[in-house]
């Protein structure tokens, strides 16, 4: 199989992917690249990176690479640098600031998605290898059903304290 078919391949999980009620373009490209989703203050899918970037769905084709630094110590080399590798694989300048921007990527092009997820620093889900997994089966870790810790929320004391 060439390029152009996995490519094309790529183009109609994203598309087919999209059409769903339930799952938006951004949760398609975190599924395929195995990066945890989270919502944002404002409500907005996004996939979070180190230093303050950010994967976002900008529009119905599009992804956007947030990079912003949230330390009060501006660093205008770092957004110069990476503005120019983005811009070199054909990313678009959607915002222009002093030590931070915006740009945006088509998450069915191989290299920007690649350079994107480097960029925001978001790192992929861990997957167990069989043999790790039968290890823990066999030691007795299970898969929680519940992941909240019973009693915290409710009316009867989380921890008594034997006197």
């Amino acid at each position: 199989m060439n390029i152009s078919e996995s490519e094309s391949k790529q183009n109609l999980r994203f598309q087919s992917s999209h059409n769903s009620n339930d799952e938006t373009i951004i949760t398609a490209f975190a599924q395929q690249h195995r990066l945890h989703t989270f919502r944002d203050t404002d409500g907005t899918t996004v996939i979070r990176g180190r230093d303050g970037c950010q994967l976002y769905e900008y529009s119905d084709s599009e992804l956007g690479l947030l990079v912003s630094s949230e330390t009060n110590d501006p660093r205008p080399r770092r957004w110069t640098a990476i503005r120019k590798k983005c811009l070199a694989v054909g990313m678009i300048l959607r915002q222009n600031g002093d030590d931070e921007g915006a740009l945006s990527f088509d998450p069915n092009n191989r290299q920007q998605s690649r350079l994107a997820i480097k960029i925001a620093g978001a790192r992929p889900k861990r997957q167990l290898s069989p043999e790790h997994r039968a290890k823990l089966l066999a030691v007795g870790f299970q898969k929680r059903v519940n992941p909240t810790l019973k009693g915290v929320s409710s009316d009867k004391k989380p921890l008594e304290t034997v006197g």
